[in-house]
């Protein structure tokens, strides 16, 4: 086979798999809209059935899912299921988008009153401030970055869910802080950053640093200090290079 031929022929099969997947993607969302249709009609079996179609898509995007687990949550309290089954469902659905609030204009009370119990119980939020303003706060998990955003900044989350915050911004230190939080509260917290002398490239710097490892070693440290609880001094945390070796 020439390399143009390889080359064709890898165009096509890439080609044919995005086709695939959004073919995918389009039969989850018909079949999402096809089970949401069902319930407002009260044809419940119906309903369950485009549901779980949805549900055991491998190619449905993460909102058509929380909405097929909300759905059939929804489902099953016009049946009269289990609190435990229906606290099964709706968890599915808050672990793929805790931040989602219910349209009260759209949905009932007594549908939204038992999904909120269950977010109660399982999701807290942190909403942070800074001094200066707008610095970027980056969640860090071992090596990797879980999201990049800029202060002021609402963060709900699982509460099993632990990392750790960065909050960078040029001329001032940096600060982790360990990710806090209640279920059923929104707490705040406010960070003063202290000036830094020190020029270290600090945002460019440190994603850098993050993918190689250095604020595993950094997190490491800050466990030990800060979330243990313990009375050994922590060690400075290390600053990020430069630039790459």
């Amino acid at each position: 086979m020439t390399r143009i031929k390889a080359i064709s022929l890898l165009t096509f099969v890439g080609a044919s798999l995005c086709a695939a997947a959004v073919f995918g993607q389009d039969q989850a969302l018909q079949q999402l809209i096809h089970g949401k249709k069902f319930f407002w009609e009260a044809k419940f079996e119906d309903a369950l059935q485009s549901l779980k179609d949805v549900t055991l898509s491998t190619d449905a995007k993460p909102e058509y899912l929380f909405e097929a687990y909300l759905y059939t949550g929804f489902v099953l309290l016009r049946q009269n299921a289990s609190s435990t089954e229906v606290k099964a469902v709706f968890a599915k659905a808050i672990a793929i988008d805790p931040n989602r609030e219910l349209d009260e204009m759209v949905i009932p009370p007594d549908l939204i009153d038992p999904f909120d119990e269950v977010k109660e119980e399982l999701v807290g939020c942190l909403y942070v401030t800074s001094e200066p303003e707008e610095i970027d706060l980056v969640g860090v998990k071992g090596d990797s970055i879980l999201f990049d955003e800029t202060t002021p900044l609402t963060i709900c989350e699982l509460i099993s869910k632990k990392y750790q915050l960065l909050l960078t911004e040029d001329g001032y230190e940096q600060q982790f802080i360990p990710l806090e939080l209640h279920a059923g509260k929104t707490d705040t917290l406010h960070v003063k950053l202290n000036k830094s002398y020190a020029d270290r490239n600090s945002k460019k710097g440190l994603k850098w640093a993050i993918r190689g490892g250095i604020l595993a070693t950094a997190g490491a440290v800050l466990y030990t200090t800060v979330i243990s609880g313990s009375d050994t001094p922590a060690a400075d945390l290390p600053a990020p290079p430069l630039h790459p070796n």
